[in-house]
């Protein structure tokens, strides 16, 4: 399955819940197994895109997947979009239409 492109959705909070982490995880497992991921963080996920304390998103963008964050959800949490990680790129939900349209792998939603 090593060279496939996967669409992974994280809209809870990814720390202080254990299950939101282990997505993030298998995120990453993905790429290190050579497959290409795009983790949208969106709804309470965009909290993520904020921290310093996710050093699974920085090994992601390392390993060439990417890392978005969704304009909506970081407007709407009052979340200043010069305090995201330089490792996410702001983007909206159209962006994301096209990638799942473009994915081969899995498409999920946490």
């Amino acid at each position: 399955m090593a060279g496939r492109s996967h669409v992974m959705v994280e809209s809870q909070a990814v720390w202080g819940k254990p299950e939101a982490g282990r997505f993030v995880k298998e995120a990453l497992s993905l790429a290190e197994a050579g497959d290409r991921v795009i983790l949208y963080l969106v709804e309470d996920g965009v909290f993520a895109a904020c921290s310093d304390g996710i050093p699974e998103l920085a090994r992601l963008v390392e390993l060439g997947s990417e890392v978005w964050a969704d304009d909506w959800s970081l407007t709407h949490r009052a979340l200043v979009a010069t305090r995201v990680s330089p490792y996410v790129r702001v983007t909206g939900a159209q962006a994301l239409d096209g990638a799942v349209r473009r994915a081969d792998g899995r498409v999920v939603l946490h």
